[in-house]
């Protein structure tokens, strides 16, 4: 989903991927203080520096299992106190189908005797260029990181791991918006980071999500125990959450503000579904506003807010092939094996208050213990500080096993 139609242009910085001759070697080094050394990779394969890393275009052997690490690179960019890396990995996208995804990986500084437990991070919606995919950004944009709480995340101890999704930075169609796509490619970002020992990686994650990243977490939660059963999941937690696609292609289609993201929503759907046709969902004056999905991350909000006529009148017929695409992404039930925590501002308009309701009934209906909260006056992005300001006591909690609080209406 639109991140609060965000205007900044997201584009690679020489700042969020720098690396150095001496970096790429893999040497082991000593903290500043001289007192322990740092966790360097020295298992993995570097990859080359610059943006050539993400110039992938061979697929995964045959051999090659979900989670295997093709190239990592060092990160100039991680909190103080951690280091970070982007990473190039192995993820059965669909069934049999292997392609190679990217992330990134931060850790505390020092090597640990205890295996750290992981946070995994669902990010929002970044816009379709590979130049927008997360790990080709600085963490920090602006005055603030674009992974809320990740410094207070790795100050508890934690691995904080995340994945840019199939499609996003290496080449090959953007799944946007297809969440069991995405799910798996999260959930092998989590096998990456066990694939490097120098981590010391426990199987325990907690994992949380925006936007998008709501709907992929909802989908991680769905599967996990079928597509990883290696791993353990301790909770989640949703800000404000973008879960089913159709009712958000809906309510998007009534608000002209929004005519951007709903056509930026079809190639996703259609890599998922290749037969379908841009011209059964959109008029001709809309199909013209395609080739603006490659012009910037969220140059598409703005070109398509003036269309007038954007939609075919049957675009979103029961019966037609849309409809029936997009319900088949959302055909999916929460499995009840984790809580949830749920951060959801009364005045969003992107994803309103009565789909993530649906969402915290389907849950609390599954068996999750569910904490709910609803901040008045926030909207889509003003609500991500505060959730920001919440999630690391409610994780820590999770980690350590302590009850997890719920306040699901009572049957």
């Amino acid at each position: 989903m639109p991140a609060g139609r965000m205007r900044t242009r997201s584009v690679l910085t020489k700042a969020a991927v720098a690396t150095t001759v001496a970096a790429l070697a893999f040497t082991a080094s000593i903290s500043a203080s001289g007192a322990e050394p740092q966790v360097d990779l020295l298992s993995a394969r570097p990859g080359p520096t610059g943006t050539t890393f993400w110039d992938v275009h061979e697929q995964p052997p045959e051999e090659a299992e979900p989670g295997d690490i093709h190239w990592v690179q060092p990160r100039a960019d991680a909190p103080s106190g951690a280091r970070g890396w982007n990473v190039v990995y192995v993820s059965e996208i669909q069934p049999g189908v292997k392609k190679y995804v990217s992330g990134e990986i931060y850790v505390p500084e020092g090597r640990s005797s205890a295996q750290r437990d992981v946070v995994l991070w669902n990010h929002e919606t970044t816009g379709l260029p590979d130049s927008c995919a997360p790990s080709r950004r600085s963490l920090v944009e602006g005055d603030r990181s674009r992974v809320p709480a990740i410094r207070a995340l790795l100050d508890q101890g934690h691995i904080v791991a995340m994945s840019d999704y199939p499609g996003q930075a290496l080449p090959g169609p953007s799944h946007y918006m297809v969440g069991q796509v995405n799910a798996r490619a999260s959930l092998d970002v989590l096998r990456a980071v066990r694939n490097l020992p120098e981590l010391n990686a426990s199987n325990r994650f907690v994992q949380y999500g925006w936007s998008q990243g709501g709907q992929t977490t909802m989908h991680v939660e769905s599967i996990a125990r079928t597509y990883a059963p290696e791993l353990e999941g301790l909770g989640s937690a949703l800000i404000a959450p973008a879960v089913r696609i159709r009712e958000l292609t809906l309510n998007s289609m009534r608000n002209p503000e929004l005519a951007g993201y709903v056509i930026a929503t079809l190639p996703g759907i259609k890599a998922a579904h290749p037969q379908l046709r841009y011209s059964d969902f959109l008029t001709g004056e809309a199909v013209e506003q395609l080739p603006v999905l490659a012009d910037g991350c969220f140059d598409i909000w703005d070109s398509a807010s003036s269309l007038r006529d954007p939609y075919q009148p049957g675009a979103m017929s029961p019966d037609g092939a849309w409809w029936k695409a997009l319900t088949a992404v959302d055909d999916f039930r929460p499995a009840g094996s984790m809580p949830f925590a749920i951060y959801q501002g009364s005045a969003d308009t992107t994803t309103p208050v009565e789909l993530t309701s649906r969402e915290r009934t389907a849950l609390c209906q599954a068996g999750s213990e569910v904490d709910y909260h609803e901040f008045g006056g926030l909207d889509h992005e003003s609500v991500v500080p505060e959730a920001a300001e919440q999630f690391p006591d409610w994780a820590a909690d999770r980690f350590s096993g302590e009850p997890a609080p719920s306040n699901c209406p009572q049957s």
